[in-house]
């Protein structure tokens, strides 16, 4: 799983500061700009896992596409190998599967993990008196 990052980046939550007394516009505006920065990076997460997806998809289509003309000889009328390899062709879907599977609890995780890293922020901006007008 992969770690949160922490909020030591932010100016006001590091031991320095901003230097001068915390401008209130400047740090509404930053942390505007962190949410929107955190936005992006989620979105193309997304679109990864997304993309991730449909090739998975296409795959589990070819793969039930090939063992259906296979599946049209009679069992009887195929060679060892014949069988052998729809056989290999049946635990690759379910690998395929398995793997679209993960993918949506991947999705799953990572949206409680960024719902945790809003609250994180959330209350630091909270913590410095800021308000939480996003938009």
């Amino acid at each position: 799983m992969p770690r949160r990052r922490p909020l030591s980046f932010c100016p006001c939550c590091s031991p320095q500061g901003m230097g001068k007394k915390d401008d209130p516009k400047l740090m509404q505006e930053w942390f505007k700009l962190v949410q929107e920065k955190n936005a992006l990076v989620r979105y193309e997460s997304e679109l990864m896992i997304f993309a991730r997806e449909l090739e998975l998809e296409d795959r589990q289509s070819r793969l039930q596409q090939e063992l259906r003309e296979r599946m049209a000889v009679e069992d009887h009328l195929k060679s060892e190998k014949e069988l052998s390899q729809e056989k290999q062709i049946l635990n690759e879907m379910l690998e395929v599967v398995e793997q679209r599977d993960a993918l949506v609890a991947l999705l799953d995780e990572q949206r409680l993990r960024e719902k945790e890293e809003d609250k994180d922020l959330e209350a630091v901006m909270l913590s410095k008196g800021f308000n939480l007008n996003w938009a």
